[in-house]
């Protein structure tokens, strides 16, 4: 393009514009309500939506299969422009391509149509061999069709329910387990991807919602062994989230050294410079941590910040780093943990209306800051803050292990910092919270070090302090 359609193509590809009044004032010195400034983005839509067709989808970094999809589109375009001009033989060819590329790729929309297509032509060429053929193929696509089309539809409407808040959810679980074995029976009678993909994620959220992670690891196993025996297509299934999942549901299930074990041997297969990679890492980090293996929690955390790529990910997951970072430091004895070197010490950000998100990691973090510092004002200070946010926000049987936890860090000043009072009364929460699982990822964050190891950490500050 020329002239002021390339111009305004370049800026907004340069994202020199935020709104059409900075675009309108930049190319006409007027507004957006100016027929010249509406004309402009007129023509430049059209040439857009044009341009689409002539598309190289060879070229662009989308999956394999997404590829072969948009082709069979194309394909099927051509074939529908070749009957409308009765050229049966060439529409015929080209959804001949269709069918081999929907049947590589488990495509059965494309497929569907492509059979459509060729009936007809068979009929209008008399080829009755080939109608009967091609008729039998498209009545047992037709059946698998529907058990395909109710199972993405029933994982639609799944999907709606569980972006709803957290009480929603939680009233939802008893429909979801059953919604669960729906799919599950849905995708046995299709046997097609989206069938399975979405029994697959179903099954994750539901159990991640109850918190059995035991029952992810053996769906993400399973998987494997589907796609070794081609029972589930290799080329659509996506491994890599299979082996992210994996890692997690390890963690989440305990099982830290198998899950580092995996975490080891997957790590090659994710791109560093992707934000994939760093969510991977987050896991691999969290097993190190909680297996207490913290010379290799110290590799992965340079690995994070070593890594170029850190600068592009979102602040929010740089937020994380941080925190990981700071718990790393205190659990593990680093002197170099300081108020200017991690901003969580400084202020708690604002509490989120649905899920606790990392308030109570950053409460626990600058109580211990203190208490490392010996700074007993700046404790008792924020005595009444953890009592109030007990009462406020930990009510619910899944906030139990923060509630305990947080009573146990009241417990350290009400009784003085005098460990052996402090571990004799604390007992009793400490017992409780033994014998309490961490809940389902829905409602509460991941203990970043495991509460039964900072607290065995706080009595040996408290003794140190004592001699």
């Amino acid at each position: 393009m020329k002239g002021k359609e390339g111009n305004f193509v370049s800026k907004l590809l340069n994202r020199s514009y935020e709104t059409d009044e900075q675009a309108a004032l930049d190319l006409y010195g007027t507004n957006p309500n100016d027929v010249r400034y509406k004309m402009l983005k007129h023509r430049v839509k059209k040439k857009f939506y044009n341009n689409l067709f002539l598309l190289n989808y060879q070229k662009l970094k989308v999956k394999p299969y997404v590829k072969h999809e948009q082709e069979c589109y194309m394909l099927l375009h051509n074939a529908n422009l070749f009957l409308k001009q009765y050229d049966y033989k060439l529409a015929e060819l080209n959804v001949k391509k269709v069918i081999a590329a929907a049947k590589e790729y488990d495509l059965i929309n494309q497929e569907i149509a492509a059979l459509e297509i060729i009936l007809f032509c068979n009929s209008e060429l008399g080829s009755l061999k080939d109608f009967q053929k091609h008729k039998q193929r498209l009545d047992e696509l037709l059946r698998k069709k529907a058990f395909d089309r109710e199972a993405v539809s029933l994982f639609q409407l799944i999907k709606i329910q569980l972006n709803k808040s957290v009480k929603s959810r939680r009233e939802y679980l008893p429909q979801l387990k059953n919604d669960v074995k729906q799919l599950e029976r849905l995708w046995r009678l299709s046997r097609t991807f989206d069938s399975f993909n979405s029994y697959y994620k179903a099954y994750i959220w539901y159990y991640e919602l109850i918190g059995d992670f035991s029952k992810i690891v053996e769906l993400t196993v399973l998987s494997e062994n589907l796609v070794e025996k081609g029972e589930v297509l290799s080329s659509r299934f996506d491994a890599n989230y299979n082996k992210y999942i994996l890692v997690y549901s390890h963690l989440r299930a305990l099982k830290y050294d198998k899950g580092l074990f995996y975490a080891e041997r997957y790590l090659i297969d994710f791109n560093q410079n992707s934000i994939n990679w760093f969510a991977y890492l987050e896991n691999y980090f969290l097993l190190a941590l909680h297996s207490q293996k913290y010379d290799l929690a110290k590799v992965l955390l340079d690995k994070v910040f070593n890594n170029n790529y850190y600068q592009r990910i979102t602040p929010v997951a740089k937020e994380r780093w941080q925190l990981y970072q700071a718990y790393l430091s205190i659990i593990s004895g680093d002197k170099q943990f300081t108020k200017a070197s991690n901003p969580y010490l400084i202020s708690l950000p604002e509490q989120s209306k649905d899920k606790q998100g990392s308030n109570v990691a950053i409460l626990i973090l600058q109580f211990y800051f203190f208490l490392q510092k010996k700074d007993l004002e700046a404790l008792i200070y924020r005595i009444e803050s953890l009592k109030k946010y007990i009462h406020t926000h930990l009510k619910d049987a899944f906030s139990l292990r923060s509630k305990l936890f947080l009573k146990l860090l009241v417990l350290t000043v009400t009784e003085d910092f005098n460990p052996e009072l402090c571990r004799k009364k604390g007992q009793k929460h400490y017992d409780k919270l033994l014998s309490t699982p961490p809940p389902g990822d829905a409602y509460s964050e991941i203990e970043i070090v495991p509460y039964e190891h900072l607290w065995m950490s706080i009595l040996e500050i408290l003794e140190t302090h004592n001699t």
